[in-house]
């Protein structure tokens, strides 16, 4: 069975999780709070286990490659004792009876241990206002995306990723240069559509790895390992090569999700046109809500650092009831349809009638309501927009020398 760390409070015992405004270790219940010196001195908690000279480029061959997505793992809450059943690739796991989170520690030990982690700079409140201000935005959106309990499903995750440089030299006049291209190592919750939308990292910010700051946030390992990624990255890279070599014969090629992309590499070498191979594994930080609606999954988040959003269309509610409910624009609207024969007939001579002052004093008034609730509505809809983010791809990494 493999080990859980849990990290509890030295003066009542309760779980404590990573504060990222306090950037420590903090007791949800006392309220006490420790650093990063008093967690290393007190709870064994080692910033490397890795050997000094340890290179994962060199290590390929004996490091894990896993690529398990089903298999579940089984273990006991050290609080209270229930059962907590996850996927074996989860690095931390929350019980379903106590809510606490457990950090299992096979998942982060030795060789396949992370090398930086970036900690979480913005907050699961700032997540959710930026969150309900976009939702505000948008009309008749069913109550799953709007309803305050959807708040409880936000989670912290901390995504595995390589980091990864290289230069590729098919010939004396071609070269092309990747330089820290980060490729996503599990793609299980956070989608690549999604995680490479949320770009940039500051990866210059990244601290020595350390399991404390995944206390009270979800966590997953890599499953598409050191080997894997740069075949996966060789292939791009000898494609471009190709591509500019036969413009003519240059084909788009359908993408695939994780599983077809290693099935189809897995007999593959690495290509020996690839130099300077530089590798190194980071745990970065995503805020990410998924509402599952009317059989579709879609997905919300952030960037735990920089706060950059991501944000999956919202479907427009679907009528229930036959019975039309009307606001007060659209009264006003009518109001005025019905005014029209009158102001047209009656200046004529058709109708024998005068239009009354306070006939025309409503219709302004209506007229003003309208203009003024169209402007309201699209400096709302500018304000809760969020801009459709850039989606990096490796082509934004690359230098053609």
């Amino acid at each position: 069975m493999s080990e859980l760390k849990e990290y509890k409070c030295p003066s009542c015992g309760a779980p404590m999780h990573y504060d990222i405004n306090k950037e420590s270790v903090t007791c949800r219940f006392c309220l006490n709070t420790y650093d990063q010196e008093y967690l290393h001195s007190h709870f064994e908690d080692e910033i490397d286990e890795k050997l000094s000279d340890f290179d994962w480029v060199d290590r390929t061959k004996y490091v894990w490659e896993p690529y398990e997505t089903d298999k579940l793992e089984k273990f006991v809450c050290s609080s209270c004792g229930g059962n907590i059943v996850t996927k074996s690739f989860y690095a931390s796991a929350k019980c379903p009876y106590c809510k606490h989170y457990v950090i299992i520690s096979s998942d982060l030990d030795g060789d396949i241990r992370p090398d930086k982690v970036i900690p979480f700079k913005v907050t699961k409140k700032e997540f959710w206002g930026k969150y309900t201000e976009y939702i505000s935005g948008v009309k008749k959106a069913p109550k799953e995306f709007y309803n305050k309990s959807v708040q409880k499903d936000i989670v912290g995750y901390y995504v595995p990723v390589w980091r990864y440089s290289c230069t590729y030299k098919p010939e004396e006049s071609y070269v092309l240069n990747l330089k820290d291209y980060p490729i996503l190592a599990n793609d299980v919750d956070v989608k690549e559509k999604v995680f490479y939308s949320l770009m940039p990292f500051e990866f210059s910010d990244a601290e020595d790895f350390t399991e404390s700051c995944l206390a009270g946030f979800c966590a997953s390992r890599y499953i598409i390992g050191a080997e894997n990624a740069m075949k996966m990255v060789d292939h791009v890279l000898k494609k471009m090569y190709n591509d500019d070599a036969n413009p003519q014969s240059k084909k788009e090629e359908n993408p695939l999700d994780t599983s077809k992309k290693i099935d189809k590499l897995l007999k593959n070498r690495l290509n020996k046109y690839v130099q300077n191979r530089e590798l190194s594994y980071y745990l970065v930080p995503v805020w990410l809500l998924k509402i599952t609606y009317k059989n579709e999954e879609l997905y919300y988040a952030m960037n735990g650092q920089t706060g950059q959003m991501y944000a999956d269309r919202i479907p427009k509610k679907t009528k229930e009831s036959k019975k039309p409910k009307y606001d007060l624009i659209d009264w006003m609207m009518l109001l005025i349809i019905l005014q029209i024969p009158i102001l047209l007939l009656a200046p004529s001579g058709v109708l024998n009638y005068k239009v009354p002052l306070t006939a025309v004093i409503i219709q302004f008034i209506s007229f003003f309501i309208i203009v003024v609730d169209s402007l309201i509505s699209k400096r709302k809809q500018r304000k809760t927009t969020i801009k459709e983010p850039k989606i990096e791809s490796i082509k934004d990494f690359i230098t053609k020398l």
